[in-house]
């Protein structure tokens, strides 16, 4: 089982693409769901058969462009924000989310301390 103490994240920029990396993510023993898929256009998540586990997130809808009318962020980068993400790799990602990239992010998966 992984054990890290930071997420793995990883980019696509194809629907096909997004569904290796999940692949590759599930044959590495993370749990389907610790993995989120992140994208502005939710189209990208259309007609892919995910199992009931694995969550989606469109980022910049109504919800994060409220949000945004408060801090001045952009509506990506609020809605990055529920994401453990450091603030340089919220603006990063944040970025390539408007440029239209779908990031995977994966959690550690911590194991329990045997004693």
């Amino acid at each position: 089982m992984i054990n890290e103490q930071n997420p793995q994240i990883e980019v696509a920029h194809t629907r096909e693409e997004m569904l290796h990396i999940l692949e590759s993510m599930r044959l590495e023993a993370y749990q389907i769901e610790d993995i989120h898929v992140i994208a502005k256009d939710p189209s990208q998540f259309e007609d892919v058969e995910w199992g009931i586990n694995v969550k989606t997130h469109e980022v910049g809808n109504w919800v994060d462009q409220f949000k945004s009318w408060f801090t001045g962020e952009s509506a990506v980068t609020e809605g990055l924000k529920r994401f453990d993400l450091t603030e340089g790799q919220t603006a990063y990602y944040s970025h390539l989310v408007e440029q239209g990239v779908i990031v995977v992010f994966a959690e550690p998966t911590i194991e329990p301390m045997t004693t």
